[in-house]
């Protein structure tokens, strides 16, 4: 029975606790802070009320994080924010995070419906789960300038954000493709891995096209000087119309245009066919498309070639490399009569 007793003691104290340690005012506002570590005097933000009965904050405009706090006459370094600590904070449109911010936990800032505006820290920050889950307002995001990845997943929820700009030392982009809505990407000019060109991400040089963002919509033109587009970089841009390809490609996954329903033409300016498969040991210009009607645009010169090249059997075809064989249908390969030759690309530029 004493056991028992005490159990539920401890149960109830647990539940009565406070989720912070002391409260600072900011602009008018309170920001509720946990001790981390007493001896190196380091907090975190938090909520206000019961750990067992957390309730949304009350947070207005914009809120600059501090980046030391003083309580009870010492001076604490911020290095987190807790999990939900701004969570239901739906006046909140705008935060700046300090210098030594190194995590962010699960849900800190979930529901918060009106945040536009982040600044991230410089420095390396460990993001938790669902960090910006349900917070579709985000348009206006600035790194961190010494971020060595970034994983864009984190702001998927949003359908404002449009742009993302890549700060210099960034050398792995992951999960672009998990922002529905983005139009364009840019990247630092003294980034030593990526490069951009008309809101496309690129290689350094240039001669790779590693991605197309989703949320691009009408022609896109792939810089002259590409001469291979990785598998992926273009297959989910369900708004482009039309796509310039450059004199200098030399490789395409013929699978990149199979869920584009709104493309109407794919404009081909070198003079000989890009062969982007293979299939009972004949190579050939493969273009998996949504629509057969897709119109090909080539040199007048060369119509001859891209006529003789152009896939139009069904079959298991296989991308250049590769040994995975993909079953395509007749019905997805643009016919021959589609395909248009010019004098000039100017119409295009």
């Amino acid at each position: 029975m004493k056991k028992l007793l005490i159990s539920a003691l401890l149960l109830a104290a647990a539940g009565s606790a406070q989720a912070h340690d002391f409260v600072v005012t900011l602009d008018g506002q309170k920001v509720y802070f946990n001790i981390t570590d007493p001896r190196a005097c380091t907090a975190e933000v938090t909520y206000n009320g019961r750990i067992a009965d957390h309730r949304p904050t009350d947070f207005e405009g914009e809120l600059n994080i501090p980046a030391k706090v003083r309580h009870d006459n010492k001076v604490y370094t911020v290095t987190g924010i807790g999990a939900k600590a701004f969570s239901g904070a739906e006046r909140l449109t705008g935060i700046t995070m300090p210098a030594g911010i190194k995590s962010i936990g699960d849900f800190a800032f979930e529901g918060c419906s009106s945040l536009s505006k982040i600044i991230f820290p410089g420095n390396v920050v460990k993001f938790g789960q669902g960090v910006f889950f349900k917070c579709d307002k985000i348009r206006d995001v600035s790194l961190g300038s010494d971020w060595r990845e970034v994983d864009l997943k984190i702001f998927r929820w949003s359908d404002s954000l449009r742009v993302v700009t890549v700060p210099a030392k960034i050398g792995q982009i992951r999960n672009m493709k998990s922002l529905k809505h983005l139009e364009s990407i840019h990247v630092d000019v003294n980034n030593d891995r990526f490069s951009t060109a008309d809101g496309l991400l690129y290689n350094k040089s240039g001669e790779v096209l590693y991605g197309c963002p989703r949320g691009r919509s009408g022609a896109i033109r792939v810089a002259e000087g590409t001469r291979r587009i990785t598998a992926g970089a273009l297959i989910d841009c369900r708004q482009l119309t039309l796509v310039d390809l450059p004199q200098t490609l030399e490789a395409l996954p013929f699978r990149e245009f199979c869920r584009m329903n709104g493309l109407q033409t794919v404009v081909f300016r070198g003079s000989v066919p890009v062969m982007t498969a293979s299939c009972d040991g004949r190579q050939v210009l493969l273009l998996q498309v949504a629509a057969a009607d897709v119109k090909i645009v080539v040199n007048k010169a060369a119509v001859k070639a891209f006529k003789a090249a152009l896939a139009q059997q069904t079959g298991d075809y296989t991308e250049p490399g590769g040994t995975l064989p993909f079953h395509v249908e007749r019905s997805q390969m643009p016919d021959v009569k589609n395909i248009v030759g010019v004098k000039s690309f100017k119409v295009y530029e």
